[in-house]
């Protein structure tokens, strides 16, 4: 009977080890990073001159508690991975079992399984839980310390907006866009009927989005005829919501998981730019993938006979391994948000290629 099957007592016994140096980890990594957080917020707040009612830099940590996970859930994953190895070596339990005659795969069968379950948890429950508390975040220090938050989109060629309808179809040019008032100065509206054939030709002083479709002031539209008229205000119906345009300039990690699918295709609907929600999106799938390969990795540069003078070197090598997948993860990020690389593969790749990288790691030690 192979004791490693799935619920069995040692993969039980493994798999929980495992979580309980992990959540270890996790915990104290949150710790650290929340008090020196809220330390600088409390040293931001008291320079204030003002002060603001209902204001807690407890409440404001506990908020940021998701946005904490997120960014130290991998290097939480590999300290934690390390420290349950290195006990393994330590009590020979890793010895023993290999001495059975068991596979490197079929004795780290609970720790990819845990990894795995980890980054599910995250994605399903943790991100659209932090998508919420980030929004109170972002909104209560844009309350203490002022409105910092880019509210205009302004380029060298204005603002293009498109709203596509089932009958017809809205292009919006613009000087710019108030994010924040739904509103679009100075715009040219260019209307298109369902056979791409444009009927007519719209200028008006401003634009607003509301809830019963785009409201033009001072308007004066020309017809495919040429034919000139006037209009003091004009309703024009739309498939946008003003969420929508006020959401587009939020941060995508502001946005829950499962729901940025949908609003990426009403960005694309509008023609405004989605390519950091959709390597965001790309990413957050690829997490578990991601936390697997990083238990792969921890386990091949741990997972030997370290004499006591070699284990000294233990922090050595987390702290390498971690600088590293960083700098890939970043460097991806960067080269996917400058367009130079799909943002499916900018998001995926770092996932992919430290799995592969830890696979063949382990396949090696396994045949040694």
């Amino acid at each position: 009977m192979n004791r490693f099957l799935l619920f069995s007592i040692l993969f039980r016994y493994f798999g929980a080890r495992y979580i309980t140096w992990f959540t270890i980890s996790l915990s104290v990594l949150i710790a650290v990073i929340s008090l020196i957080q809220s330390i600088e917020l409390l040293r931001r707040f008291s320079a204030r001159d003002t002060q603001v009612e209902e204001f807690s830099v407890i409440r404001m940590a506990l908020l940021n508690i998701p946005a904490v996970i997120e960014l130290c859930l991998p290097f939480a994953l590999q300290a934690g991975s390390m420290l349950c190895f290195d006990y393994w070596n330590r009590t020979n339990e890793f010895v023993v079992t290999r001495g059975f005659g068991r596979s490197i795969w079929s004795v780290l069968n609970p720790v990819m399984c845990c990894a795995c379950l980890i980054g599910v948890i995250y994605v399903t429950v943790i991100n659209p839980v932090g998508s919420v508390t980030s929004q109170q975040y972002e909104t209560k220090m844009n309350t203490a310390f002022g409105d910092t938050q880019q509210k205009m989109s302004i380029s060298a060629d204005g603002i293009w907006l498109r709203d596509s309808q089932d009958d017809s179809a809205l292009i919006i040019h613009g000087d710019a866009l108030d994010v924040k008032n739904s509103a679009i100065r100075e715009p040219m509206i260019y209307v298109f009927g369902d056979d791409k054939m444009l009927e007519r030709r719209i200028k008006a002083q401003s634009i607003s989005l509301t809830d019963s479709g785009w409201l033009v002031e001072n308007a004066t539209e020309w017809n495919a005829l040429g034919v000139k008229v006037e209009h003091s205000t004009l309703m024009m119906s739309t498939n946008l919501r003003s969420l929508d345009l006020e959401r587009s300039s939020a941060p995508p990690k502001t946005i829950a998981f499962f729901a940025l699918p949908a609003f990426i295709n009403v960005l694309d609907r509008a023609g405004l730019p989605s390519v950091d929600h959709r390597i965001h999106f790309h990413r957050m799938a690829a997490i578990p993938f991601l936390l697997i390969g990083i238990a792969m990795v921890s386990a091949r540069f741990t997972l030997t006979n370290m004499t006591r003078g070699r284990r000294a070197h233990l922090f050595t090598r987390g702290v390498f391994i971690a600088v590293t997948i960083f700098l890939f993860s970043h460097f991806m990020m960067v080269l996917g948000a400058s367009l130079r690389l799909p943002a499916y593969v900018a998001g995926w790749a770092p996932a992919v290629i430290v799995m592969l990288a830890g696979a063949i790691m382990l396949a090696r030690m396994d045949e040694a």
